[in-house]
């Protein structure tokens, strides 16, 4: 025993050493790499995570070709989102449209470490009566249905990014920070391809309970400001687990911020987690991951229903 006490010893240490040079080496070789080179790196290593690294404003926004696609949306999603530690307010808007029920739903909040905001356009087969709605799995939709969109957020009032791009899932994720749902503001903006599909958006806005005074339209452009749900039963989850799980976030979120303190801006702070810890380099670099979470509890479930429904 007392053999072995300095033996662990001198490995601990030895370990410390170790550790230390291969940190100071990691941070040398972040700090030497152009910012062009960073920036394709992340943006290749995010890539089969279904995102893109956007230099310009540090942040991460989601691919039009994203693996994500191809599962579509169901409410099932959400319920699950509080078990992978990500809190958000939605307001999903449900429209008929060319015989079909069309979905655009609008996130924003905490997804683990990372303060983000969604939009999100899909659509049934046909369409689905509002009973249903919150069983059917919506398609995402297509290359062609794809609409110009432009997402801001902001925290407290201040700007965190602003994105704007034809696409089926615009999104915005900026890792390192934390914010309560409640403290986030986001502005959406919607370009239809024509007076009827408008119209019928704007239907579901007004039912849901914004006025004419919250709404700016200007031809078949739509542009609104998300602050605070107005579907009722939005929140898949008591008060006191979104609270919990919001606590763990910011707990996490810290050591995080600790972890990478020798950088400031994100780029370099996930590069410096990709060589050091490339595990934890994964599991930040992807805020929306349902693919494993949902090939284990509901895939075959909800393809089941899927299949039935339509």
């Amino acid at each position: 025993m007392y053999i072995a006490f300095p033996i662990i010893l001198f490995i601990f240490i030895l370990f410390l050493i170790l550790n230390y040079y291969r940190k100071k080496r990691i941070i040398c070789r972040v700090s030497h790499m152009s910012r062009c080179d960073k920036s394709q790196l992340l943006c290749e290593l995010s890539e089969p995570f279904g995102f893109y690294y956007n230099a310009r404003q540090d942040v991460f926004s989601t691919r039009t070709d994203a693996w994500q696609k191809t599962f579509g949306y169901g409410r099932l999603y959400d319920q699950a989102a509080p078990s992978m530690n990500m809190i958000f307010d939605t307001e999903p808007v449900y429209f008929n449209y060319h015989k079909k029920t069309w979905l655009i739903q609008f996130w924003k909040g905490q997804y683990g470490i990372t303060t983000g905001a969604e939009v999100g356009i899909y659509h049934a087969d046909s369409v689905i009566p509002p009973l249903l709605r919150g069983q059917t799995i919506f398609h995402a939709a297509s290359e062609d249905e794809m609409l110009p969109l432009r997402l801001r957020l902001s925290s407290h009032g201040q700007p965190l990014f602003c994105f704007a791009q034809k696409h089926w899932w615009l999104t915005g994720f900026d890792i390192g920070k934390w914010n309560s749902p409640s403290n986030l503001e986001a502005e959406y903006m919607i370009t239809f391809p024509d007076i009827e599909m408008c119209d019928s958006f704007l239907a579901s806005l007004i039912t849901l309970g914004y006025t004419w005074n919250e709404l700016q339209v200007e031809g078949t452009t739509v542009c609104f400001t998300f602050f605070t749900p107005r579907t009722p039963d939005s929140c898949t989850s008591p008060g006191w687990w979104r609270k919990y799980v919001l606590w763990k976030d910011r707990l996490f979120c810290r050591i995080y911020q600790k972890l990478t303190s020798p950088f400031s801006c994100t780029a370099d702070k996930l590069l410096y987690l990709y060589y050091y810890l490339p595990y934890a380099f994964r599991r930040t670099i992807c805020p929306r991951s349902f693919k494993k979470h949902m090939r284990k509890k509901s895939k075959g479930r909800m393809y089941a229903h899927h299949r039935g429904e339509h």
